[in-house]
């Protein structure tokens, strides 16, 4: 089953001033039910750093720290990233991305247990 997925991000270079706070937008369209969004940011250094990740059911990981935050609207497609207190090393490139899912996880135990054997001497 293929699908057709595509994000974007429209707002271009951003200036902003130490201290001030930015949000950078994103939409995204798929038409998968199970998918992962992400905000990357590039540093000048080349690295890839990841820093926000959200699933369809608003399960998110932030692995930016407290400065950053996400804000996630399923029924218009809409992500966004909002940095506070900008710093002189939040300058870069950033990054959002899609990824779609075909399989999530299973929930639940087994509905029998396994007996135990036993072996005699």
């Amino acid at each position: 089953l293929l699908t057709r997925e595509r994000v974007m991000q429209t707002q271009g270079q951003l200036e902003k001033l130490g201290g001030q706070t930015v949000t950078l937008e994103c939409t995204f369209s798929t038409g998968n039910q199970y998918y992962y969004l992400f905000w990357y940011r590039l540093e000048r250094s080349g690295a890839m750093d990841f820093l926000f990740r959200i699933d369809e059911n608003n399960d998110e990981e932030n692995g930016a720290g407290r400065r950053f935050s996400a804000e996630f609207r399923e029924s218009s497609k809409f992500f966004s990233l909002t940095i506070k207190e900008l710093e002189p090393t939040d300058s870069a490139m950033y990054f959002c991305a899609l990824q779609e899912d075909t399989v999530r996880r299973l929930i639940g135990s087994p509905v029998q247990k396994p007996t135990p054997l036993a072996f005699s001497p």
